[in-house]
């Protein structure tokens, strides 16, 4: 464990939580006999491998081999660290995290969030209060053609040019203006005055999936340089990792079939006012391989609609290459790319939103995108610029992790460059094949005593029907002390699951080789797990008893017995005839 937080209410957490529930809610899980099974969201799975079981709180795939409890599969799927994903279960039960007093300093981390989320929340709503209070503000939305319907539902507002004028026309108080400084919302400058940085700007609040206000983009309504600008990074805010606009998208479309990703606030708002509903930007930042998580998260289909200059275009490239390595066979992007001068806040004012629409359905798919840019400046009938197009191609399709789609892309290159039939196209596969770095599984012999842990850890109930330890106390076998560790924790821990020992045990020694063995399959029947368990216990028993009579034995050759050797022989020969 990790001393931060009390094992207790880990535990306590983890007894409320349901992994069957928990993840069914991000991935579509199917019954499968008494266990739950889907393809798995961590590789290109093209049969059902990512098993849940609901009776051990664990998952397990068999194709990558990635297991765990529930916290396990926040940390893998949410890209959140082991306090984050605390907070995150503990926000869906409604329970604060006890933090232990002598950590300090996390304890003060945790609570500063939460402080931050109260304030940034005031502030919203101050913020919305104020744009219905400031004509200039209001009119700006007008000619901008966003309606009173869009303000409510992004929460829209507006930061007053001066910060004691917006305290007074909002009154503020003297406590919230000190605590919204001491959290760095609002500022102070060389002349000791308090400003908000997003002073004269209309504010767009940034949701998290909770709804929870967690930071502002902000655009000026003024010639103020620059036009828009985002809140710094916080505790609770990272611009890398949001999405603006896909709290709204999943109110409307819990699990939308698209997501329309462009590059501003107010794009989002139009096309969302014009009924094209799944909108969402990356807050004018260059997508990350984090956004690009997040949206193939929520969707099996992202479409990227770019402007059409020069910075559109080889932003929309940059995109692509991000991308590559999280296409699957399920998971495809496609691409808009404007008009020069265009946006999609211009666009479907001129063209409205029916033809809008028909550009998004005559989106470019990820391959014709991707070979009407790689084909640029490339001279065909040249054998040089057909080796450079190789060169420059080959890389980006082998970061693909689908085996069929790299396939359909080799094979519209080699057409390209001239390769017609199959032979030398399978020719050219083999050349040009990717040399992957075969991952060295730890394979474990299937000994008796990994066997006996292993039915231990994945079946904590067992250990109520080992009643005596004494007798193997003087075991020389090999695991025999991780053996009696896990059974201690066990016998005084009688309700735990599999998830929860291993949450135990999670920054221990021993917590890899728990995990592995966690995994293994004994292909045994459940009715005969008991028998199996109790049978591995006396051979082992066994083997430590014939050990000692064969060192007895030995000893009594050479240099004779002892009186009590000599009873503790016949003892051992006793039992070994049982």
């Amino acid at each position: 464990m990790s001393g931060k937080i009390p094992k207790y209410f880990i535990n306590d957490l983890l007894s409320k939580t349901n992994i069957v529930d928990l993840i069914n809610t991000r991935i579509k899980l199917k019954k499968n006999g008494k266990n739950y099974q889907t393809n798995c969201p961590f590789h290109n799975d093209k049969t059902p491998s990512f098993t849940v079981s609901y009776e051990k709180q664990f998952y397990y795939c068999f194709g990558c081999n990635i297991h765990g409890n529930a916290i396990d599969f926040l940390i893998n799927y949410e890209n959140l660290n082991f306090i984050e994903s605390i907070e995150e279960l503990s926000l869906m039960h409604g329970l604060l995290i006890p933090f232990e007093n002598n950590v300090q300093s996390e304890q003060n981390d945790y609570f500063k969030k939460q402080k931050l989320y109260l304030l940034t929340d005031k502030i919203s709503k101050l913020y919305q209060k104020n744009i219905m209070l400031t004509s200039s503000a209001c009119e700006y939305l007008i000619q901008r053609g966003i309606n009173k319907s869009m303000i409510q539902f992004f929460s829209i507002g507006f930061s007053d040019f001066n910060w004691n004028f917006f305290c007074k026309k909002l009154n503020i108080t003297k406590k919230l203006e000190t605590e919204l400084f001491n959290y760095k919302i609002i500022s102070i400058n060389k002349n000791k005055k308090k400003y908000d940085p997003f002073q004269g700007r209309i504010i767009f609040p940034i949701h998290d999936k909770h709804g929870r206000t967690i930071g502002f983009g902000g655009r000026t309504i003024e010639n103020m340089s620059p036009k828009y600008i985002n809140s710094t990074e916080t505790n609770i805010f990272y611009k890398g990792k949001q999405i603006y606009g896909l709290y709204q998208v999943k109110k409307i479309h819990p699990k939308p079939k698209y997501l329309l990703v462009v590059e501003g606030y107010i794009d989002v708002i139009i096309l969302t006012q014009n009924k094209i509903d799944y909108v969402v930007s990356s807050l004018g930042t260059s997508i990350t391989k984090e956004h690009v998580q997040i949206l193939f998260r929520n969707t099996d289909t992202v479409i990227y609609c770019y402007d059409g200059d020069i910075a559109g275009k080889n932003a929309a490239w940059r995109t692509l290459k991000i991308t590559l390595p999280y296409i699957s066979d399920k998971k495809t992007i496609k691409f808009i790319i404007l008009p020069e001068n265009e946006d999609p806040d211009s666009i479907i004012k001129k063209e409205g939103a029916k033809n809008f629409k028909l550009r998004i359905k005559n989106a470019l798919t990820m391959s014709k995108f991707f070979f009407k840019n790689i084909l640029k400046g490339i001279n065909l009938s040249s054998s040089d610029d057909k080796f450079h197009l190789s060169v420059r191609a080959l890389p980006l399709i082998n970061c693909i992790s689908s085996d069929t789609i790299q396939i359909y892309l080799k094979q519209i290159l080699a057409r390209i460059i001239g390769i017609l039939d199959d032979y030398q196209f399978e020719k050219f596969l083999y050349h040009q094949k990717n040399k992957k770095n075969n991952i060295l599984q730890y394979k474990n012999k299937q000994t008796p005593m990994r066997t006996l842990i292993s039915l231990l850890v994945q079946n904590p109930n067992l250990s109520t029907l080992v009643t005596s330890i004494k007798q193997f106390n003087k075991s020389k076998e090999k695991g025999i002390p991780i053996f009696l560790e896990i059974l201690k924790t066990c016998s005084e821990n009688p309700h735990f699951n599999t998830g929860q020992l291993l949450e135990f045990y999670r920054n221990s020694e021993i917590i890899n080789i728990l995990k592995t063995l966690s995994t293994l399959d004994h292909m045994i029947v459940e009715e005969k797990i008991k028998n199996v368990f109790l049978d591995l216990l006396k051979n082992i028993y066994k083997k430590d008893l014939e050990k000692r009579q064969e060192y007895l034995i030995s000893k009594e050759r050479i240099n004779g017995l002892t009186m009590y050797e000599k009873k503790e022989i016949w003892s051992i020969n006793k039992k070994l005839k049982k």
